[in-house]
């Protein structure tokens, strides 16, 4: 919820912001799993942030 305070005033650098970490999220996963990203990811860092 802070997060969409913050960006209340632009949605698009919220995404921005919420894709670099998803990034660096899946980057490690992937180092720490051996294979693939989650499929969730995108539902977990940026989809709640589409909505509203």
């Amino acid at each position: 919820m802070a997060l969409l305070m913050e960006y209340r005033a632009d949605r698009t650098a919220l995404l921005v912001y919420l894709s670099t970490l998803m990034a660096e999220a899946g980057a490690q996963l992937s180092q720490l799993n051996g294979h693939a990203l989650p499929e969730n990811l995108t539902d977990r860092f940026l989809t709640w942030a589409r909505a509203g």
